[in-house]
């Protein structure tokens, strides 16, 4: 693996750091692996698609997985050295110090971001029943007008 950074390489003197802190990770030491999407919500399910309607049908669904805001903990990037040790304490403090207003603030967005999703599932199935009963409406005008020849 070759890393470049602004057209230099850098592999010598960044490798080794990213490849300590993918071991960190690995071992689920001192931050958290992050969580695997699942294949079933992953939105490379949607290429899987092989029509428009199935499209927005997963489309739909997947939104539903992922209209959610969450004050989990993460991780808290930092830079190298004392300097980026301190700073990213302090704002893991202040991270714990205002949470409850986070939380506050998420719980009214998941309640719009909620809404929105169902207004938008049930706009798609207003769509697909008024498209279904054209279609049967178109149908049925052509009968009738086949059976006037």
């Amino acid at each position: 693996m070759k890393i470049f950074v602004a057209n230099k390489d850098r592999t010598d003197d960044l490798g080794a750091d990213i490849r300590a802190a993918a071991q960190v990770l690995m071992r689920g030491g001192e931050r958290e692996v992050p969580a695997k999407i699942p294949p079933e919500i992953s939105a490379l399910s949607l290429a899987l698609a092989k029509s428009d309607a199935e499209y927005l049908d997963n489309l739909i669904r997947l939104i539903r997985y992922r209209d959610a805001v969450d004050t989990l903990d993460f991780i808290i990037p930092r830079k190298a050295g004392l300097a980026g040790l301190i700073m990213s304490r302090i704002k893991a403090f202040l991270w714990q110090l205002l949470r409850y207003q986070h939380d506050r603030i998420t719980f009214r967005q998941n309640l719009i971001n909620t809404q929105l999703t169902g207004a938008l599932a049930f706009e798609v199935a207003a769509r697909q029943k008024e498209i279904t009963e054209l279609k049967r409406r178109v149908a049925e005008l052509e009968k009738q007008s086949g059976n006037r020849e």
